[in-house]
């Protein structure tokens, strides 16, 4: 029985190769090595969109400081020219916003913010320039140092589009 059994095996053995399909070699292409993979276009024509949005700009925003100066015993003012560029038609405008110190000098309705001169902005490449202005009336300022610069107010300058979308 184990001769069998062996003599089983060996003719299965011998046999597989013809149930595996042929030659289990492998065939090489003939190419000349090496191969240079290339870029090949399979979709050509996709539309590219922009949704393009407003945007202001005002050069050096953060570095700017607008200094008040005294017209009168009790009233300050000062004026400061900055340069903006848009890509849409706008109204500029200008609020102040007293800080704890300014609001010991005087109330918030006694300070005052303005765009002096012209105050519409048309659609431009580069920069413009405009002025923006701050008051205080009635100021009574009673514990400050004559040579120190004191932080009164935030001037904010505001944009708003005047054409519709």
């Amino acid at each position: 029985m184990l001769k069998k059994s062996i003599i089983g095996l060996l003719l299965l053995a011998l046999a597989m190769p013809a149930f595996a399909g042929g030659d289990v070699e492998k065939k090489v292409e003939v190419n000349s090595w090496p191969v240079v993979y290339k870029w090949l276009p399979i979709c050509q024509g996709i539309k590219v969109v922009m949704n393009v949005g407003y945007y202001t700009k005002i050069e050096k925003c953060n570095e700017m400081k607008l200094k008040l100066t005294q017209k009168s015993v009790e009233e300050y003012e000062g004026c400061l020219e900055f340069k903006i560029m848009s890509n849409f038609d706008l109204e500029l405008g200008a609020e102040i916003h007293p800080t704890a110190a300014g609001l010991n000098i005087a109330p918030a309705s006694k300070w005052s913010a303005w765009i002096s001169g012209d105050h519409f902005l048309a659609p431009s490449t580069g920069y413009k320039k405009r002025t923006v202005c701050a008051k205080v009336k009635d100021a009574k300022i009673i514990n400050a140092d004559p040579n120190k610069e004191l932080l009164v107010a935030k001037l904010w300058i505001l944009v708003k589009p005047t054409a519709t979308p």
